[in-house]
């Protein structure tokens, strides 16, 4: 399943180009939206609410609690954990129903771990929030597999609402979470949802080892996609896209087909900031890939020695 990711809403995308997705999205069948009150700087909310004005009932929408946005003077971005007691849930919780629009979300995600907090006056507040009906489901993101392990067994000995599903940074070429956050989901049957599925656009196939970065691209602007832009890295974009290509795919649509198929994804996101975008990520998204080929893409990986880049990236799954 496929979801639009609304990061770049209010940054990339203004509100027609925000409509135009969201509308061609639901024509497409991807009816799920998510949203986090940090997104766009501050607007992603309510650019999501103009966007879905009349058809609420037609989005699977899904916001987050617990990260604010952090500034430095050199004009680089960062994060910070937030504590997530009772207060700050629901006062999150009700700024972003306002912004959106709605008197309830379908999932309402814990963005990051808090450690300053008890986790049982955390989950009894998120608890409290689908018995009032303000959010159907609860899910996290950004939990390693202690964290989850953590909060299981709080769940599990106070007989809270349990989390349906789980975010993390997850691509064909950075699968560190295979490692112990897709077993810990496929264990406890949580869904997990996939963001960064491009790997910041890396796997756009737009980069190429020894060419000028394109007009335009993410990593013209950011230090944060260029620092990843690697030689070994590069040349593993570049074997993949032939890959594709000999299927009649491009990069992208292989990348979310691929992540489609791994064991307990229910859902990719894409943060899309044109129609065309969104449309490779649709046609990806209905591809379907053999045993085979899942078996041969990881070959084109160990064939350039890159095995254990691949599996030991990201270096970390939130970057603060």
């Amino acid at each position: 399943m496929l979801g639009v990711g609304a990061l770049h809403f209010g940054v990339f995308c203004d509100q027609k180009a925000t409509n135009d997705i969201v509308a061609r999205a639901l024509d497409l069948g991807v009816n799920f939206i998510d949203v986090a009150p940090m997104y766009g700087s501050g607007s992603a909310e309510m650019m999501v609410k103009n966007a879905i004005k009349g058809r609420r009932d037609k989005v699977i929408l899904a916001t987050k609690v617990g990260l604010n946005p952090l500034f430095a003077a050199d004009g680089t971005f960062g994060v910070e954990v937030m504590a997530l007691n009772r207060k700050n849930i629901f006062s999150s919780m009700d700024k972003s129903l306002l912004a959106l629009g709605t008197d309830h979300v379908d999932l309402f995600q814990v963005h990051a771990f808090d450690a300053s907090t008890p986790l049982e006056e955390t989950w009894s507040a998120l608890t409290d929030l689908v018995r009032s009906g303000k959010t159907r489901w609860v899910g996290c993101s950004n939990y390693d597999h202690n964290e989850i392990a953590r909060t299981v067994a709080v769940v599990k000995k106070n007989n809270t609402t349990d989390f349906v599903s789980l975010q993390c940074h997850y691509n064909l070429i950075e699968r560190r979470a295979e490692q112990d956050i897709v077993p810990a989901c496929v264990s406890n049957n949580y869904g997990i949802i996939c963001y960064r599925a491009l790997c910041r656009g890396i796997l756009s196939g737009r980069y190429k080892n020894d060419q000028p970065l394109p007009e335009g691209s993410r990593a013209q602007v950011s230090n944060r996609v260029r620092r990843w832009l690697t030689r070994d890295t590069l040349s593993l974009t570049q074997a993949l896209e032939g890959f594709a290509r000999d299927r009649s795919m491009t990069l992208p649509e292989l990348s979310i087909a691929w992540l489609l198929e791994r064991p307990a994804v229910a859902m990719v996101l894409a943060g899309m900031r044109n129609i065309e975008q969104l449309e490779v990520c649709v046609s990806g998204a209905n591809a379907r890939l053999t045993a085979q080929d899942m078996a041969d893409i990881d070959e084109v990986i160990a064939s350039l020695s890159l095995r254990d880049q691949v599996n030991s990236l990201p270096e970390v799954f939130l970057e603060k």
